[in-house]
């Protein structure tokens, strides 16, 4: 396996990146991995997440930024999350936020990026084994 490397991470915290993408591959399917995240991040982490993979698919489809903006805009504005075993109120949602040009400006470049995780990502998911 090829050893990562990244200006913006020191060489020990590149170690602990590597370790923590490792363990990420342990995770035998969606639902593993979903457990795996919940755990690993909040709820709006989750929804950042989701957010820049639902642009990466509409910028897939040729989908211009406006659509973009309109197809994914909250259907609830007063949406909020609860915490699955108390359930009480933890705040409003990331869900409850729509995403930004900005965001959609980010996504795309590095969508662009023929050598990048979302390319990468995509021909997997299509079949493409590279």
């Amino acid at each position: 396996m090829d050893a990562i490397k990244d200006a913006h991470f020191t060489e020990s915290e590149m170690e602990e990146l590597t370790d923590l993408y490792n363990a990420m591959l342990t995770m035998r399917d969606s639902a593993e991995m979903h457990k795996f995240f919940k755990d690993l991040c909040s709820i709006n982490e989750l929804h950042s997440f989701l957010h820049r993979w639902q642009i990466v698919r509409r910028i897939e489809q040729g989908k211009s930024y406006e659509e973009i903006i309109r197809e994914l805009a909250p259907e609830n504005k007063d949406s909020e999350v609860t915490d699955d075993q108390k359930g009480t109120r933890k705040g409003k949602g990331r869900n409850a936020t729509k995403v930004s040009s900005t965001t959609i400006s980010r996504v795309k470049a590095c969508y662009n990026n023929p050598d990048g995780g979302y390319r990468t990502a995509l021909g997997r998911l299509k079949g493409d084994n590279k």
